[in-house]
């Protein structure tokens, strides 16, 4: 387990839950928190564009990080970071500290598996930025997939 944690594989597969778990973070949060603050649809779709091009580009740097660059990498960690510095911490020290009564267990279940995902793949990935050049990372990932 220690090997596959420390592996270019699990750590891409730890910043793919993330991404998952922050995505679905996203939809409790346009039910719950958007449709506290009453937005006017301009406002809704100004938020969703912003996601969107978050969530674009965290996917885009995957694509290049699993072709072996480690540009693509770094910036899946710093995608990783942003949204776990950010968004977790940063909704349970301000927006809504546990126990966040918004949504009422699904959000508060999300805030901290985003928190654990968050953590586990920024461990992960800054071993891996840490460890190697983009093409030790490249070789690494085609002997994991064989």
């Amino acid at each position: 387990m220690k090997n596959w944690f420390l592996s270019l594989s699990g750590a891409i597969t730890f910043a793919v839950i993330s991404l998952l778990v922050f995505l679905g973070r996203t939809f409790i949060d346009f039910y719950f928190v958007y449709g506290e603050f009453n937005l006017s649809l301009g406002m809704v779709g100004g938020t969703m564009l912003i996601h969107v091009a978050l969530f674009g580009g965290w996917i885009w740097s995957f694509l290049s990080a699993v072709q072996g660059s480690r540009r693509g990498l770094i910036a899946v960690f710093g995608f990783n970071l942003f949204f776990f510095i950010v968004i977790a911490v940063g909704t349970l020290v301000s927006f809504c500290p546990s126990p966040c009564t918004t949504g009422w267990p699904v959000a508060e279940i999300t805030i901290w598996a985003s928190l654990v995902a968050g953590l586990l793949a920024a461990i992960s990935l800054g071993f891996q930025i840490w460890r190697g050049s983009s093409f030790e990372m490249k070789k690494n990932l085609k002997a994991e997939v064989t």
